[in-house]
C-alpha cells in the first residue's frame, strides 16, 4: 500500500488542512517559514501511526485530533493479508470498486485512540450503525419511561386493592345484614312483618349478588395491576446489571487513564535518570504498566460488549420475552453481527498492512560514539543511537552471532574489509572532502570495557570513528553536518537494503539544516536513489532541496493571518501555490533567481504555455485574426522538452498557467506526462489547465490545406498531406513561416473574413475552447 493523500485536524496550530495529495514519484517537500506547521503535520502524521498523543499536541481550545490517511492498494494485498469471509458482503462488493481507502485516527478525551474506515465506506457502516443506534436510543427511553410506568402501575395496584377492600367489605356488611333479616324473620311471627323482612332480605341478595360480581371484577383487575408492576419489576431488575456495567466501565476507564498518565510520566523521564539502575527500574515499571494497559482495554472492550448485549436483550424484554429468552436472542443477534468487522475492526486489520511512519529523530537516529552489545540483543531502543546503529549493522548484513567469532584476527579482518566497503558506499553520496583532498571515512570495531569501568568491565560494545588521513575521531566529534548526513545515510540505505521496512514513510524535519549548500544537494540525490523503495517527506526552509524542474513536489506551509503566529496553519498544493506568502515561497525564489512575477512579460493569469516559438507565431496569429476578447499570453518553451521547466517555474513563481499541447506522438507524452505529475492523472482537475488539441498534429494543422498554401507557405502546387508533414517533407522552416504570417495578419493583408469555411470553423472552435480556461 501506498500513502496517497492525507489530512489532519485539530492538531496544534493545524484546525483542518483539508486533503493534501502527494507527490507521485514519492518525494514531498513541505516549505514555509519557522512556527508556520511544518513539524506539527510530520508529528501528526507520526500519531496517526503510533496512536500516542501528549497534551502539547492539543490545540489551546482542546479540541481533539484526528488525522486522515488515503492509501492506493491492490486487491491481492487484501486478499493475501486480510480474512475476506469476515468483510460484509456490501462492504466487500464496494472495495472491489476501489483502488483508495482511507483509514482515520481519533482520539477520545482519555488521550486514547481508535481507528475507523474512511469516507469511502463509511456511508454502509454508518446506516448500519444508525439502525443499531435507532434501536438503542428506543430501548434507552423505554428504561427512562420505565420508572414512571412502575409508579403509575404501583398506584393503579393501590387504587385497585383500595376498591377490592372497599368491595369485599361492603360483601360482608350486606351478608352481615342478610343474617340478622334472617334471624328477625324467625322471631316475628307476624305476615306483614315477615312480608316486610322478606322483601327486604330479597333486596340485600340482590346488592349482595351484585356487589360479589364487582368483587370478581375488582379482584381481576388487581391481578392485571399486579401482573403490570411485577412485570415492570421484572424489568427493572433486568436493567439493573446495566447501571452496574456502566459504572464498572467508568471505573476502568479512570483506572486506564491514570495507568497511561503514569506512563506518559515515565517515557518523558526517559534518558534522564542519573544511574542505570534507576534507568532499569523504570523500564521494568514501563513493561508492567503496558501490560496492564493492555488488559484494561480488554477489560473495558469485554464490559462494553457486555453493555451492549444487555442493551439488545432489553429490546427483547419490552417486547415481553423472559430475560433468559432475550440474552440468548441477544447473543445469538449479536454472534451474526460480529461475523463481519465493524468500521473500526477493518481499519484495525487495513492498519496492519500500511506502511510504517518513523520519524528520523536525534536522539536515536544520530550515530553514537558507541553502544552496547547487551542493548543491541535486548532491542533497548531507549539506548542513545540505538536506530542508527541497528541500521549501520543493516546495512554491513551483521548479526549478533559475527562478534562471537572466536578468532579474533579472522573477526578484526572482517571488520576492515566491511569498513571499507561502507566508506565506498558512503563516498557514492557524500562528495564533501575535508580539507583539499581528504575524503572521510566510516569504520566501526568491537572493544571491551576494562578496569575502569567496574560495574561493566569485561562487556563488549560496538564503537563507531569517523576518520580522515589525518585524525581519527568519535562521531560526537564530528561536525553535526558530518554526523546528521551519515546517520541519515544509514537509515535511507537500511530501509532501502531490508525487504521488511520498504513499505515506509520516512518523515524528516529540516534535513539540511547542518549542512553546506552541495552537501544539501547530496540529501536529494539519496532521496532519488532510494524514492522507489521508500517514500519521504520532508521540511526545509533550503533552495538547495528544492528541485526546480519537480515543483509539483512542493506543498506550502504558512499561518492563515501571515504576521500572527497565533492564527491557523494553512497549507497549499503546488497547483495552488499562486496563494502562498512571498516569505513562504522564498526558497523556491532563491532558487530561482528574481522574481518573475514583477516583469512585464509574463502575466499573473491567462498564461499559455506551447512548445515553441513557430506555435507561439501561429498561435498569436489565430488569436488576432478570430478577434478573441480575452486577453491571451502565449509562453513558447525551447522545444518540446522545455515544456516542464516553463510549468514549474510559473507554479514557482505563482502565476496560473494553461498548458496547450497538439496530438503528435511528442506532445501527447509531454501531455500525460505533466497530467500525471501536477494532476495525478486527475483528467477533470487537469482538464482546468491544460489543453490536448488531439485532432490536430500541429497548430498549422487547423487551417485548411487550401489556406495554408495560399497564405502561410505561398505555393502554387496542392497540398495532399497534412500541413504539417507538408512542411516537415519540403524542409521549410516553420518558424520563419509563422513569423511572415504573423506579420501578414498584423499588416491586414489576411483577414478572418478571408479564410474559407473549415478554417474559419477549425479556428473559431479552438479559441472557444481555449478562452473556457483564461480568465
Amino acid at each position: 500500500m501506498k500513502l496517497v493523500a492525507f489530512r489532519i485536524q485539530n492538531f496544534r496550530s493545524v484546525v483542518d488542512t483539508g486533503w493534501l495529495e502527494l507527490s507521485h514519484d514519492n518525494i514531498t517537500s513541505l516549505i514555509g517559514q519557522n512556527e508556520s506547521g511544518k513539524t506539527s503535520i510530520l508529528e501528526a502524521l507520526k500519531a496517526f501511526h503510533e496512536g500516542v498523543l501528549i497534551e502539547d499536541m492539543l490545540r489551546s481550545d482542546l479540541s481533539l485530533p484526528k488525522v486522515s490517511c488515503r492509501f492506493s492498494f491492490e486487491q491481492k494485498e487484501l486478499e493475501n493479508r486480510v480474512d475476506l469471509k469476515r468483510i460484509d458482503p456490501e462492504v466487500k462488493k464496494l472495495i472491489a470498486s476501489l483502488d483508495n481507502m482511507t483509514i482515520i485516527r481519533e482520539w477520545e478525551d482519555d488521550m486514547d485512540s481508535f481507528m475507523a474506515m474512511g469516507e469511502e465506506l463509511q456511508e454502509i457502516y454508518d446506516e448500519t450503525r444508525d439502525q443499531i443506534r435507532k434501536r438503542e436510543m428506543k430501548v434507552v427511553r423505554n428504561l427512562e419511561k420505565l420508572a414512571a410506568d412502575i409508579e403509575e402501575a404501583g398506584n393503579s395496584a393501590k387504587k385497585a386493592q383500595d376498591e377490592h377492600e372497599w368491595t369485599r367489605e361492603k360483601v360482608e356488611t350486606v351478608r352481615l345484614r342478610i343474617n340478622e333479616l334472617r334471624r328477625n324473620m324467625r322471631k316475628f311471627t307476624s305476615r306483614d312483618n315477615k312480608e316486610q323482612y322478606k322483601k327486604e332480605m330479597q333486596q340485600e341478595e340482590e346488592m349482595l349478588e351484585k356487589l360479589n360480581k364487582t368483587l370478581e371484577q375488582k379482584k381481576i383487575k388487581l391481578e392485571e395491576k399486579q401482573d403490570i408492576l411485577a412485570a415492570l419489576g421484572e424489568k427493572k431488575d433486568a436493567s439493573g446489571r446495566l447501571d452496574e456495567l456502566i459504572q464498572q466501565v467508568a471505573d476502568k476507564k479512570n483506572e486506564l487513564a491514570e495507568a497511561q498518565e503514569q506512563l506518559r510520566e515515565i517515557l518523558q523521564m526517559t534518558g534522564m535518570y542519573p544511574t542505570e539502575k534507576e534507568q532499569r527500574a523504570a523500564e521494568m515499571k514501563e513493561e508492567i504498566l503496558r501490560t496492564d494497559i493492555e488488559q484494561l482495554k480488554e477489560e473495558v472492550v469485554h464490559l462494553q460488549q457486555e453493555y451492549d448485549t444487555r442493551l439488545l436483550a432489553m429490546e427483547f424484554v419490552f417486547d415481553g420475552i423472559t430475560l433468559d429468552s432475550a440474552l440468548k436472542a441477544a447473543e445469538k443477534e449479536t454472534e451474526s453481527r460480529n461475523k463481519f468487522y465493524s468500521s473500526r475492526e477493518l481499519a484495525d486489520e487495513i492498519f496492519k498492512i500500511t506502511p510504517d511512519f518513523e520519524l528520523f529523530e536525534d536522539f536515536g537516529s544520530l550515530l553514537p560514539n558507541r553502544i552496547e552489545l547487551e542493548d543491541i540483543i535486548r532491542a533497548n531502543k531507549r539506548a542513545e543511537g540505538y536506530k542508527a546503529a541497528i541500521n549501520f549493522l543493516t546495512i554491513t548484513g551483521l548479526e549478533y552471532s559475527f562478534f562471537q567469532q572466536p578468532s579474533s584476527r579472522i573477526l578484526k579482518q572482517k571488520i576492515e574489509n566491511l569498513n571499507g566497503e561502507i566508506t565506498l558506499n558512503f563516498q557514492d553520496f557524500w562528495r564533501q572532502n575535508v580539507g583539499k583532498n581528504n575524503k572521510i571515512k566510516i569504520n566501526f570495531e568491537l572493544s571491551h570495557y576494562d578496569h575502569t569501568n567496574p560495574e561493566k568491565s569485561g562487556k563488549p560494545f560496538i564503537e563507531f570513528w569517523i576518520k580522515d588521513e589525518q585524525e581519527r575521531l568519535y562521531p560526537k566529534q564530528r561536525s553535526r553536518g558530518v554526523r546528521w548526513f551519515l546517520s541519515f545515510f544509514l537509515e535511507l540505505k537500511a530501509t532501502a537494503m531490508d525487504k521488511s521496512q520498504q513499505n515506509k514513510v520516512l518523515l524528516i524535519d529540516e534535513p539540511g539544516v547542518s549542512l553546506h549548500a552541495r552537501a544539501q544537494e547530496d540529501v536529494l540525490k539519496v532521496f532519488d536513489d532510494i524514492r522507489e523503495k521508500i517514500q519521504i517527506i520532508y521540511t526545509t526552509h533550503s533552495p538547495h532541496l528544492i528541485d526546480v524542474n519537480k515543483l509539483y513536489r512542493i506543498l506550502a506551509v504558512q499561518r492563515a493571518i501571515e504576521d500572527d503566529m497565533k492564527s491557523e496553519t494553512v497549507v497549499f498544493s503546488a497547483r495552488a501555490l499562486r496563494s502562498a506568502t512571498a516569505d513562504t515561497l522564498s526558497p523556491i525564489y532563491s532558487t530561482m533567481g528574481a522574481r518573475l512575477s514583477q516583469q512585464e512579460i509574463i502575466k499573473s493569469s491567462n498564461n499559455v504555455i506551447v512548445k515553441d516559438i513557430a506555435s507561439y507565431y501561429f498561435l498569436k496569429a489565430i488569436v488576432a485574426l478570430t478577434g478573441s476578447e480575452k486577453e491571451c499570453y502565449f509562453l513558447p518553451a525551447s522545444g518540446i522538452d522545455s515544456m516542464s521547466m516553463m510549468v514549474n517555474i510559473l507554479i514557482g513563481w505563482g502565476l496560473e498557467y494553461v498548458i496547450l499541447n497538439f496530438g503528435n506522438a511528442e506532445e501527447r507524452n509531454v501531455h500525460e506526462t505533466l497530467r500525471k505529475d501536477l494532476f495525478d492523472n486527475k483528467i477533470d482537475l487537469a482538464g482546468k489547465q491544460m489543453v490536448l488539441m488531439d485532432e490536430y498534429m500541429d497548430v498549422e494543422d487547423m487551417f485548411s490545406t487550401i489556406d495554408f498554401k495560399k497564405y502561410v507557405v505561398q505555393v502554387r502546387e496542392g497540398i495532399t498531406v497534412r500541413n504539417s508533414e507538408y512542411l516537415k517533407d519540403n524542409n521549410f522552416s516553420r518558424a520563419v513561416l509563422a513569423s511572415n504570417f504573423l506579420q501578414e495578419v498584423n499588416n491586414g493583408n489576411v483577414t478572418f473574413e478571408k479564410l474559407d469555411e473549415e478554417s474559419r470553423e477549425n479556428l473559431n472552435q479552438f479559441v472557444e475552447r481555449l478562452s473556457a480556461l483564461l480568465k
